[in-house]
């Protein structure tokens, strides 16, 4: 089933996150910091159904990378993806009779688990590709996007060897931003040749494997998978807190006042306070979020100036992004931006 295009949510199904989780556990990581990182409880983010603001994502990794002290923690919690993550997509994947019909599927249905990243197959010239580009108003960052890169191969060689070919069906992968210092870890996660430097994550897929036969038709537990997720994708619902974070990236170079954000939705400031509370959150903690991420995002994807960049996060003034950027990483955005790899 095909839905209409809308303005893409800031938000995620908070239990793709799960096998991460395991991994820094795994690794000595306290759960109370996971807990706090998220303002939930570790029961809560594995209760189904759970959908959180994508600044949670960005959270996440921070931590992860600062706990783990691993530069290449999205790559190594990947190799988790597969083997322990369990919903309807990574089933529909593997029952789907063709990897053309399992990418098909996952196309449909990967932007319901993933706030940030959309899926869609591209054919030409006698070549296929599953291409990952960014869609929401926060980049996904670099590790999300290597953990979902490592587990979305994992799930296509998982499929091959299941039917009992031995073949890799990707030829290639093509990746955004510089060769990193760390090259051999992406070697040995990723196990295919690497371009990097790319606009979009491009997997490159063997053209005659793509519609080769892989699993014996089953329409039936097709159509059951499906029905599942089209329930879960209808059942799922926007709370305060998923409404605030879209609010606030859509409209942060406005200023996305509380005040604003309260008279839209017809509620006194006080009621939206006392029930983002309820889900651990103030709006100032929100606003503050959203600008920490976004202002990295700009300041090394845009070529936008210091003063551009402070009226796309909504400052009245450069001294005010200056001081909120020191805050958050202990240095001016000037030279942040000059510490950059060129």
């Amino acid at each position: 089933m095909s839905h209409p295009a809308t303005d893409p949510s800031n938000a995620f199904y908070a239990p793709t996150l799960l096998p991460a989780i395991e991994e820094l556990l795994s690794r000595g990581v306290a759960g109370a910091d996971l807990e706090a990182c998220f303002h939930r409880t570790l029961l809560e983010l594995r209760t189904p159904l759970v959908r959180v603001p994508l600044f949670l994502s960005r959270r996440f990794w921070d931590l992860a990378e600062q706990a783990s002290g691993e530069a290449a923690i999205g790559l190594l919690a990947g190799k988790r993806f597969a083997s322990t993550l369990t919903n309807g997509l990574t089933y529909l994947f593997d029952v789907a009779p063709t990897l053309e019909s399992a990418c098909a599927y996952f196309c449909e249905y990967f932007p319901y688990f993933n706030g940030s990243l959309r899926a869609r197959l591209r054919e030409a010239d006698g070549e296929v590709a599953l291409v990952l580009a960014e869609q929401g108003a926060l980049l996904s960052g670099r590790q999300s996007r290597e953990y979902t890169v490592v587990g979305i191969c994992s799930l296509l060689r998982r499929k091959l060897l299941a039917s009992g070919i031995g073949q890799d069906p990707l030829l290639r992968i093509d990746l955004p931003g510089a060769e990193p210092t760390h090259l051999q870890a992406y070697e040995q996660a990723l196990r295919v040749p690497l371009r990097w430097g790319a606009d979009e994550v491009v997997l490159h897929l063997a053209p005659d494997l793509f519609r080769h036969p892989l699993s014996p038709a089953n329409a039936e537990l097709e159509g059951m998978l499906v029905a599942l997720l089209e329930q879960a994708r209808s059942q799922t619902q926007r709370t305060l807190l998923d409404e605030a974070a879209d609010y606030i990236a859509r409209e942060l170079p406005q200023g996305a006042s509380f005040q604003s954000f309260c008279e839209a939705r017809y509620l006194t400031e006080r009621t939206a306070a006392r029930r983002l509370l309820s889900h651990g959150w103030r709006y100032s903690e929100l606003l503050d979020e959203q600008r920490r991420h976004r202002a990295l995002d700009l300041l090394e994807q845009s070529a936008l100036s210091l003063a551009q960049i402070t009226d796309q996060l909504g400052y009245g003034d450069l001294q005010s992004f200056s001081r909120a950027f020191s805050r958050w990483y202990g240095t001016s955005p000037g030279a942040w931006r000059e510490s950059l790899p060129r």
